[in-house]
């Protein structure tokens, strides 16, 4: 049987886990609110003609799943942190 690692050991590895959660959480921010800028600058530049009904259609289709997405994204990375925080708390340091 492999011999149990340190309480201190499992800590840190715990901490490398929440940092890349974290890191994961904070690049999906990123990306929504690039996105949204993204579709602002398209629309004060004209580049999207809000008077077209299949322009809007296809913008509210493709924003409601980039949203979607990003939004599952991120209460999954929040919920995989929120574990690792309760793990943490069980070890005795």
């Amino acid at each position: 049987m492999p011999k149990e690692l340190p309480e201190k050991v499992k800590k840190n590895l715990l901490d490398l886990h929440y940092n890349r959660y974290l890191q994961y959480y904070n690049t999906t921010i990123i990306i929504l609110f690039t996105y949204i800028v993204g579709l602002g600058i398209a629309f004060i530049t004209k580049q999207i003609d809000y008077k077209s009904l299949n322009q809007m259609l296809s913008v509210a289709i493709v924003t409601i799943a980039v949203v979607a997405v990003i939004v599952l994204l991120m209460l999954q990375f929040k919920e995989h942190m929120n574990n690792i925080i309760q793990e943490i708390k069980k070890l005795k340091i």
